[in-house]
């Protein structure tokens, strides 16, 4: 408290909170920036996923291989992204920068975990 006022962290450059992302400022405007760059991209996989959907059994298997084809487009565009600005970091940054990104961005796109969790499926011993 100065002079009775109450000092708040969001106004103290330079001050971080506890237990929350430290790249998280920089996260959110690289996801922002992708989110409009990629917005036919974004699109197209919403409509594959719910052409998906609608699929019936004998169909499906090519109907998910679209998608996940679109989603992979996607995560390669995102990888791109983050190893652009995790290059110019210390090792022991870059990697707590790279899982933060990587979990704030399946967070805001969640087709991104669906391929985690698809490839996993495939492969069991998968590190993805």
């Amino acid at each position: 408290m100065i002079d009775g006022r109450a000092l708040r962290v969001d106004t103290m450059p330079g001050v971080r909170i506890p237990g929350r992302p430290r790249f998280s400022d920089v996260i959110r405007r690289q996801l922002e920036l992708f989110e409009a760059e990629s917005s036919d991209l974004l699109h197209r996989i919403d409509e594959a996923k719910r052409a998906y959907d609608r699929t019936r059994a004998g169909e499906a298997e090519e109907a998910y291989g679209d998608y996940m084809d679109l989603v992979e487009e996607a995560e390669d565009e995102l990888l791109e992204l983050r190893d652009r600005y995790a290059e110019t970091m210390a090792a022991r940054d870059r990697r707590a920068y790279e899982r933060e990104f990587w979990r704030a961005a399946e967070k805001r796109l969640p087709t991104l975990q669906g391929r985690r969790l698809y490839l996993r499926a495939v492969d069991p011993d998968s590190t993805i």
